[in-house]
């Protein structure tokens, strides 16, 4: 019996060592791949902006009618900074539509008393129906050919609109992502989630849109081409993800998605470990929902990027959040007990891990100073991001439903 059991954990331990040896190399494999693509889309774009300036006029000539939507629930503390930065736009916008889903403070107020000199803003009031209703209500209004959606929490440079339109002169693009920055650097959570955002728009944006599998066109800073949004069935009820929702369908009917990263916007990013659970545990709630509602599609994709690499990449980061603490801990363990294979194999993946931070921030042209908390950063995320994820897969296995959660707005983004 004793032979049985020790064989037993012998098999079990070789196995357990197999399975982390595989995710380190798997993780390794990824990590190569986002920075050998995302550098390939960084030196295609900057031949494609030298084209684009020697072309000015004709992009210039390019102004397809443009509707900005805002929706909006008890935004009375940021709404106004918000619309004054749209309206700053050097794009000549057709209309702005505040979708006001039955707000309970002053942001209807607010809207109508500070901007009613002008025409082109319009207030739409509703009862409250969730975010995605008042996405589709202020589409159904809209009278622009290209729909820009954004956050009542975020800020976009003079220059974003323009530079999110132009992408739409070729007929085949549906839908374009803009970068997203954090506008309220403040704390150490804050400041964890730019280094998160840089390196994921840098090198996971811009290696999906060489790959053209973009999963996800956020909410915040995003154009859609109305008509493919029409053709598509508009934004669904039925998860939490409804930007990844209708780009996973925008990219199946055959469609490009793009990221421009000269499209900036600011936005305000939880404040406390509290509020950056609760909405991490809803993006990646929707995100499982959105890749379960899809299983059938993506298998049947004719996006081969989508299929073959996209997919299978978020659905494996997942598996590395639910396991990193554990890769940690036998990395210690190796040290001490001089098992120097495993100690290697962590070790490239840890050293990968901060480099790709390192080329994103070279590649986004941002400050290096933020990097001296890396080290710090990825330590904390791999067990905010593990318990986020073990949390998620209970609810999912249970049935739990998770709501949407919004966050109070503090009004601290300083751009």
């Amino acid at each position: 019996m004793k032979t049985y059991s020790a064989n037993l954990l012998h098999w079990a331990v070789i196995l357990f060592v197999s399975y982390l040896i595989l995710s380190i190399a798997i993780g390794f494999f990824r990590m190569v791949i986002l920075i050998y693509f995302s550098i390939k889309q960084y030196r295609r774009n900057k031949i494609l902006y030298k084209y684009r300036a020697i072309n000015q006029d004709y992009f210039k000539a390019f102004r397809p009618r443009v509707t900005v939507i805002i929706p909006v629930y008890n935004e009375e503390v940021v709404i106004r900074r918000t619309i004054r930065a749209i309206m700053k736009s050097d794009y000549p916008i057709t209309e702005i539509l505040i979708v006001d889903d039955g707000s309970t403070d002053s942001t209807a107020e607010i809207v109508t008393k500070i901007f009613s000199f002008s025409h082109k803003v319009t207030l739409i009031r509703k009862i409250n129906g969730g975010k995605t209703s008042a996405l589709n209500l202020g589409i159904q209004h809209a009278i622009g050919d290209i729909i820009i959606t954004i956050d009542a929490d975020t800020v976009f440079q003079k220059s974003t609109i323009s530079r999110l339109v132009e992408n739409f002169t070729d007929s085949t693009v549906a839908a374009v992502s803009g970068n997203c920055k954090i506008g309220n650097m403040m704390n150490p959570i804050t400041l964890w989630q730019h280094i998160e955002f840089v390196t994921a728009n840098q090198l996971d944006k811009r290696a999906l849109d060489e790959l053209n599998c973009i999963t996800v066109v956020p909410g915040s800073n995003s154009a859609w081409r109305k008509s493919v949004i029409q053709e598509v069935g508009y934004y669904h009820h039925d998860t939490l993800a409804e930007d990844a929702d209708l780009t996973l369908r925008i990219l199946n009917a055959g469609y490009k998605i793009i990221y421009e990263d000269r499209a900036i916007s600011y936005e305000e990013c939880p404040e406390t470990l509290k509020d950056f659970i609760q909405q991490r545990i809803r993006w990646s709630y929707g995100t499982l929902q959105v890749i379960w509602k899809h299983k059938k599609h993506i298998l049947t994709s004719p996006n081969k990027g989508l299929k073959f690499f996209a997919i299978p990449s978020l659905l494996f980061s997942y598996f590395l959040f639910l396991t990193s603490p554990i890769i940690d801990i036998v990395f210690i363990i190796s040290i001490f007990k001089g098992t120097t294979s495993i100690f290697l194999f962590s070790l490239l993946f840890y050293l990968t891990d901060l480099l790709n931070s390192f080329i994103a921030f070279k590649l986004g042209k941002e400050r290096m100073k933020p990097l001296l908390w890396l080290i710090v950063q990825r330590l904390a995320y791999r067990y905010l991001l593990a318990y986020v994820t073990w949390k998620v897969v209970f609810k999912a296995i249970r049935g739990n439903h998770v709501g949407w959660g919004k966050l109070n707005r503090t009004g601290n983004n300083k751009y």
